[in-house]
């Protein structure tokens, strides 16, 4: 089997757009309310860390959803060739309404646990989960998530898979 790119998921230009202002103005304003608020040290230097937090997560978003996840045949990769999961690893799909997904998303249910990976807005990768999605278009996630299904179940129909030993 060829291992060609059956589907790419990029980060939606509006959708990335939004969440970029939406966490820039968070951490513009926190550092606002830290010079305008009338407390004590401990709390301005609280939120004063907080808004950095938001603003290196909005800087990591920024950068991350440049790149842009594929579906090949042998598994889920990013752009600079990082497997995010191997098709052999991969049990199931998970894409339901009461599914613990990013937004827009699915999230692949692993046999093995995985190194911990997070791009904000893209994916994340926690113990035998990886999310993807988030701002992300639905219909190139909705396909996506399909045809992994439908590769999933060419290899569950497989002779090979079938086989006792």
């Amino acid at each position: 089997m060829s291992d060609s790119v059956i589907a790419q998921l990029k980060a939606s230009t509006v959708r990335r757009g939004f969440a970029l202002f939406v966490m820039m103005l968070l951490g513009f304003l926190l550092l606002y309310l830290t010079v305008t608020i009338d407390a004590g040290f401990v709390h301005k230097a609280f939120l004063v860390g907080v808004a950095a937090a938001v603003l290196w997560m909005a800087r990591a978003m920024q950068r991350g959803t440049r790149g842009y996840i594929e579906l090949r045949a042998s598994g889920l990769y990013f752009e600079d060739g990082r497997v995010l999961a191997a098709m052999d690893d991969i049990l199931r799909v998970e894409r339901g309404v009461f599914a613990f997904k990013p937004s827009n998303g699915f999230v692949v249910t692993l046999q093995n646990k995985t190194e911990r990976a997070w791009i904000p807005g893209l994916y994340w990768k926690f113990g035998t989960r990886v999310g993807i999605g988030g701002v992300t278009a639905p219909s190139e996630a909705k396909f996506m998530s399909d045809s992994l299904a439908v590769l999933l179940e060419e290899r569950a129909d497989s002779p090979l898979m079938n086989m006792k030993l």
